[in-house]
């Protein structure tokens, strides 16, 4: 979401809005071809249970690397309705299982640099039913270059943080009390990145994502401001250096017109995927492991695209082995 909006306030700026506020094609789906109409095909009644795309919605992922590997560190999937003035949230764990034949690797961040975005993006439908139209995928370098060109975030820090990781070349020190902080660039992928401090305590991954997705809204609300026109150039630069995409630029002002009339406090939903971190699958230890009947809700009220909700049938949950706790 937000790397469509800096994208989108670049095309307008440059190209005029005239030029640049045709919605983009929905792609077809690389696991379920929606049919060709919503109520009938050739003259016939389609199947109830098809899945029908609703005009107007469209699903982001948006991606963060590693420091160091390849993986993806984070992994967001933001919905955008379009025609209700909706966006919807939800983070997926770098470490949920997913059925995979290619890989003894069974946690889903490893499927960028196993396979390539195209898989990834077909794994999080295949085990969570929900399409995936484009991705965003952006390094920790340029977050941080973003937050400092946007001259800090305001973020509420919900617990005392206190890690120290020494190993040579991947030194992360985090250190920040209980409260709201205003961060720098540094600062900011240094809160993000936080799991657990040394001694165990902490909120491990979902927490994480929480926090996540508070910085990129708040992120969200300032590049969206009028204080940052000034600032096209430099998002100009650090889009082309830091951001890697599908998307089709040219629609970039579609967005932006529609990300204008959005209020923040309202408009705007997030929820957590409730699961288990401590699960054993296919050889991979330390694995989200989710229950249909918990997180289809979630899905159907965040991301769904469809014109009939979710079910258990549409989703491809793993089953763990064993729990470790």
């Amino acid at each position: 979401m937000l790397l469509v909006v800096i994208s989108a306030v670049i095309v307008t700026v440059y190209a005029g809005v005239r030029l640049a506020t045709q919605p983009p094609p929905i792609p077809e789906s690389p696991v379920v071809q929606p049919p060709a109409g919503t109520e009938e095909t050739d003259g016939e009644q389609t199947d109830p249970n098809d899945l029908v795309r609703r005009k107007g919605v469209y699903n982001f992922l948006l991606l963060g690397k590693d420091v160091k590997g390849s993986n993806t560190d984070t992994i967001m999937v933001v919905s955008y309705d379009t025609e209700n003035n909706h966006v919807g949230m939800i983070s997926i764990p770098r470490d949920t299982a997913v059925n995979r034949d290619w890989s003894r690797n069974k946690k889903i961040n490893a499927a960028y640099y196993g396979a390539g975005l195209d898989t990834l993006k077909a794994e999080i439908q295949q085990t969570f039913g929900i399409p995936i139209d484009y991705y965003f995928l952006i390094d920790l370098n340029g977050f941080i270059a973003l937050v400092d060109e946007l001259d800090g975030v305001e973020v509420y820090i919900p617990e005392d943080m206190n890690y120290d990781d020494p190993t040579p070349g991947e030194e992360l020190h985090i250190h920040y009390t209980k409260g709201t902080h205003y961060l720098n660039g540094q600062q900011a992928m240094e809160v993000v990145r936080f799991r657990h401090n040394n001694d165990g305590s902490g909120y491990t991954d979902v927490g994480r994502s929480e926090m996540q997705r508070q910085v990129l809204l708040a992120l969200v609300e300032k590049v969206v401001s009028w204080n940052s026109l000034t600032k096209i150039q430099s998002f100009v630069n650090l889009f082309q250096t830091y951001v890697k995409t599908d998307f089709p630029f040219e629609s970039s002002g579609f967005f932006l017109a529609e990300a204008l009339q959005l209020d923040f406090s309202t408009d705007i939903t997030q929820q957590t995927l409730p699961g288990r971190g401590d699960g054993v699958y296919g050889g991979s230890s330390w694995v989200y492991i989710f229950q249909a009947e918990e997180i289809l809700p979630i899905l159907n009220e965040q991301v769904n695209p469809y014109t009939r909700d979710l079910t258990e049938d549409d989703l491809d949950l793993p089953v763990a082995t064993r729990y470790l706790q």
